[in-house]
């Protein structure tokens, strides 16, 4: 009869949860589903409630009551589940699910007839299946990029990973859009990168956001720079090999930990290095080599610039462009959307793609040709031909062209170049005749040379003017 007369007190459950990341440095678990049940014998264990662990991997469930319902007169067993699960938007989940398709999930110890008050669960750290926690954190650092970038919610991601498990489907980690899915695998030889599951979360994310995914067997086995794939093969996993980098905050691909880790070209490959200068026969150049497009997106979003590279552009000009909802199926549709969106930076886009072996460019010409000149002998003539006028180039305004006096073929024509526009003329006193000048025109990547001629013609005659004097004026005013 005592249990009828039992008045049950309360408790607060908090905590934290942590892991120990792939270079073996403590980290919070940021953002994991967190799930407190009461444990019960003789019937299924009740949940009493669910929360998240915050940014510092801390969590904490609403005060409840502290009275075990199935056994009258005793107090709660409980324990707390950690889930690789979390709604990272009103639209977008994110998990980590073994091969059956359930999440993660990593349990405490059963804390039997808890007291009332605080009950807490602190320093809990995942040890069995460790890399599922890696592969969680890095989907939520992708996500949390993209969207603090760009405002862009890049949607949800299901990851596939089981313990020793190297093979599903294909010996490969991968994205896959068909039946089933979406969901990207991570096999256990890339569960070590993180640039591998951010490069897979990017096919992901253009998935959710274009509906686009490349299902071609031929691009299943490809390599960042050995080998030359079709034009979508290339785009496709160029994209994918780039946003690793800003998420991470490196200029390498990894497939180890990294940051640009082990041998350079087999461990890790550093797109920053890889340039017009690598030799065409080992590292092919051009838009059907998925690292070049990765270079080339790399040098217009960062601002240390090297080689052909001027651009600094950042992250939201690439993704507005690759996370709309229309997809590009190359490369060069990518370059022609660009060319429409930012005309005012065309140029320096063109030298980054230039630096990476990828050739866009119109070189620049004269239109109309350059005209003639009539100049007097020992008469200069400044600002006698505005180069501006004449020079045209379809992707560089005349501010970001150089010219050049490349030749004259008499220098006592004077000729001379300022502000890297206006030909000046100064003949000499005792020069008659002609000279033939060579200008060159260059947009920095292709140049155009252009022939005029100066004809110098003697003074024939003098032509005086009227000279106006004022008069004189007394102080009586009179003339």
């Amino acid at each position: 009869m005592e249990s009828a007369y039992f008045q049950p007190g309360q408790i607060t459950v908090r905590g934290s949860f942590r892991y120990v990341d792939r270079n073996n440095a403590d980290r919070p678990a940021r953002f994991v589903r967190v799930l407190l049940y009461d444990d019960d014998a003789n019937s299924d264990d009740d949940l009493l409630g669910q929360t998240t662990t915050d940014q510092d991997g801390v969590f904490q469930f609403a005060a409840l009551p502290n009275q075990d319902n199935d056994e009258p007169g005793s107090t709660l067993d409980i324990y707390v589940i950690w889930v690789a699960e979390f709604n990272d938007s009103a639209a977008t989940q994110r998990r980590v699910a073994d091969l059956n398709g359930a999440s993660h999930r990593w349990q405490s110890e059963t804390r039997r007839n808890v007291p009332n008050g605080v009950v807490a669960f602190n320093g809990y750290r995942p040890t069995a299946n460790l890399p599922a926690m890696w592969i969680f954190q890095d989907l939520r650092r992708s996500w949390e990029y993209v969207r603090n970038s760009v405002n862009i919610d890049p949607g949800s991601v299901t990851a596939r990973w089981e313990n020793n498990v190297d093979c599903w489907l294909i010996c490969a980690s991968y994205f896959y859009g068909g039946v089933g899915g979406p969901y990207i695998f991570i096999s256990r030889r890339h569960q070590i990168s993180s640039d591998v599951v951010v490069h897979e979360a990017a096919h992901h994310y253009l998935y959710n956001r274009a509906n686009w995914w490349v299902l071609d067997a031929g691009c299943f086995n490809h390599e960042i720079f050995l080998e030359v794939n079709s034009e979508t093969c290339a785009w496709s996993e160029g994209w994918a090999d780039f946003l690793p980098l800003p998420v991470n905050n490196d200029a390498c691909f990894d497939w180890r930990e990294g940051p640009c880790s082990g041998i350079p070209d087999q461990h890790h490959y550093n797109l920053e290095t890889h340039s017009r200068n690598d030799n065409p026969a080992a590292f092919p150049w051009g838009d059907r080599v998925e690292g070049r497009i990765a270079g080339a997106l790399y040098d217009l979003f960062d601002n240390d610039n090297e080689g052909f590279d001027s651009a600094a552009f950042g992250f939201g000009p690439i993704a507005a462009i690759v996370l709309d909802n229309q997809p590009e199926d190359r490369f060069f549709t990518f370059w022609q959307r660009w060319r429409v969106a930012y005309e005012n930076r065309r140029h320096h886009a063109l030298r980054a793609l230039h630096q990476n072996t990828i050739d866009y460019n119109t070189p620049p010409r004269f239109d109309p040709l350059l005209p003639d000149r009539v100049a007097l002998r020992g008469v200069a003539w400044p600002r006698a031909l505005d180069l501006w006028s004449y020079a045209v180039d379809d992707d560089s305004p005349d501010s970001e062209l150089s010219f050049q006096i490349m030749a004259v073929s008499d220098n006592r024509c004077g000729v001379t170049l300022t502000e890297n526009r206006w030909i000046n003329l100064a003949p000499q006193a005792n020069r008659l005749g002609v000279c033939d000048v060579t200008v060159r025109a260059s947009d920095t990547i292709a140049i155009v040379d252009n022939v005029f001629r100066v004809m110098v013609a003697p003074i024939l005659a003098h032509t005086y003017m009227p000279a106006i004097i004022k008069p004189n004026v007394t102080a009586s005013g009179s003339h």
